[in-house]
């Protein structure tokens, strides 16, 4: 029988030149405030670059900046030749409220035979009555799957994408990994997902407040080079600590059993982080999958105040999901440095 789950793919149809994208010496912030700086970016060819960073440090506001929505505060960039920008935008401002599913497609390709339109939205899980639902109506998934169907039907060769994986379930994010992976251009995506980050990104590119780092590889790669640097750092900084003379010796022994108590402790509070953690971001994905049930349910897709409501609720814990994992990821590197 038919494969129940979607099954697309992304394919440019035509090349770029081999310089994608060229950011040199950018800073990226809000009425003259730089919140990282500087950033540059040499994004070749049928690259797949993942930016990552802390929260709040502007990794989506790099990606407008780059697409021109939101000015550098110094600094530039530039697409390279025969470059096609494809953008996903995780605020799915691009979608129109009072459309139709049919007719969101549709209307961006006139001339395609309306059965080839409905063809492509069966293949992203849109079948039969399913082309007649508002966008206002669908639930965040539902956007999520439309927006990539908009995407796939561009074929763009250089795909920007931030938070690709929110709102989508397990089966449409290995169908996005993969086409990901099989796409014949180059890709440009922030995601907090760390296991959809290695199994697609071919390098990592870290921002901070100090600007950014590359790291040519998936991201186990990043966090084994990042624990190694911060290694180095820790090494250094006790090599040029100046060793105080104490007015009153203490045994060996006491000091050693002091260390070591010390170090228990330090174990325990970081493994109760990480469970802390562990435990809200379990929840607060629960809470999420609740309210994308409700908003997929028929009873609510007529009600536009109750959809308003949800929606609102879901961008909430949506934002305190991706903050709980953030801090679940830092946590966890915290206690796997601190074990090494």
């Amino acid at each position: 029988g038919d494969e129940k789950g979607p099954h697309f793919k992304f394919t440019a149809d035509s090349q770029s030149g081999n310089i994608v994208l060229t950011v040199k010496d950018a800073a990226i912030g809000y009425d003259g405030r730089i919140i990282s700086s500087p950033i540059n970016i040499d994004l070749r060819k049928n690259q797949v670059m993942a930016i990552v960073g802390p929260n709040g440090i502007g990794k989506s506001t790099l990606l407008k900046s780059v697409l021109g929505q939101i000015p550098f505060v110094k600094g530039s960039s530039e697409f390279g030749t025969n470059v096609k920008v494809g953008y996903y935008d995780q605020e799915q401002h691009n979608l129109h409220d009072k459309k139709t599913v049919l007719n969101e497609l549709w209307d961006d390709h006139p001339t395609t035979p309306e059965k080839d339109i409905r063809s492509i939205l069966g293949s992203f899980l849109f079948i039969g009555d399913d082309v007649s639902k508002v966008v206002h109506n669908l639930s965040g998934g539902e956007k999520a799957r439309l927006l990539l169907t908009k995407l796939a039907m561009k074929h763009d060769n250089f795909l920007i994408l931030d938070e690709p994986t929110n709102h989508l379930d397990i089966d449409s994010k290995e169908v996005l990994e993969n086409a990901v992976m099989d796409f014949n251009g180059t890709v440009l995506f922030v995601s907090h997902d760390r296991y959809f980050i290695n199994k697609v990104a071919t390098c990592v590119l870290e921002i901070a407040p100090q600007g950014s780092t590359l790291y040519l590889g998936d991201y186990d790669y990043y966090l084994e080079k990042k624990a190694e640097q911060e290694e180095i750092a820790a090494a250094k900084s006790t090599a040029e600590t100046p060793i105080e003379n104490s007015p009153k010796e203490v045994s060996t022994g006491k000091v050693n059993y002091q260390h070591g108590k010390e170090r228990q402790k330090q174990e325990r509070r970081l493994k109760r982080s990480v469970e802390e953690f562990e435990q809200l971001v379990e929840k607060l994905d629960a809470q999420k999958n609740d309210l994308e049930n409700q908003m997929s349910s028929p009873e609510n897709y007529n009600d536009l105040e109750k959809m308003g409501e949800l929606q609102a609720m879901l961008q909430e814990i949506s934002k305190k999901l991706a903050e709980a994992e953030e801090n679940w990821e830092q946590a966890s590197m915290e206690l796997e440095e601190f074990l090494a």
